[in-house]
């Protein structure tokens, strides 16, 4: 088994409230994902969601706060990952994020999704 990681990464500006990436996973199942930010975040009262979408618009994440998304604390590396467990079929897929008020201050929230999926791996 060949473990890969795929990153997205998506900046939200001042003034703004949300933002999304297109991307396409390569070949193979994805086994989970986790979400890093800056920490802006933390310094606003608006509240932070992410949510996936595949190219035919159908949720394959729906929206919640961005810290469902955040790796765990303690156990295997893989484990700590939000758990995804789909085949990337060769499809086009987006990440949205949103803010529920515009970000305030004058550092843009940075956020990073790294992807964790196996090129040769059996669907469970």
């Amino acid at each position: 088994m060949r473990q890969i990681q795929y990153v997205v990464k998506a900046v939200i500006n001042p003034g703004e409230l949300n933002t999304s990436v297109n991307f396409k996973l390569p070949s193979g199942f994805t086994t989970g994902a986790a979400l890093y930010t800056n920490g802006v975040e933390k310094n606003t009262n608006a509240m932070a969601t992410i949510e996936m979408k595949d190219d035919n618009s159908i949720a394959i994440a729906p929206s919640v706060h961005i810290d469902n998304w955040r790796q765990s604390n303690g156990g295997e590396y893989e484990k700590s990952f939000k758990p995804m467990n789909f085949d990337t079929g060769n499809k086009d897929y987006s990440l949205i994020f949103s803010l529920d008020e515009k970000l305030q201050g004058d550092i843009p929230l940075k956020l990073h999704v790294v992807f964790l999926y196996n090129n040769n791996v059996e669907k469970m």
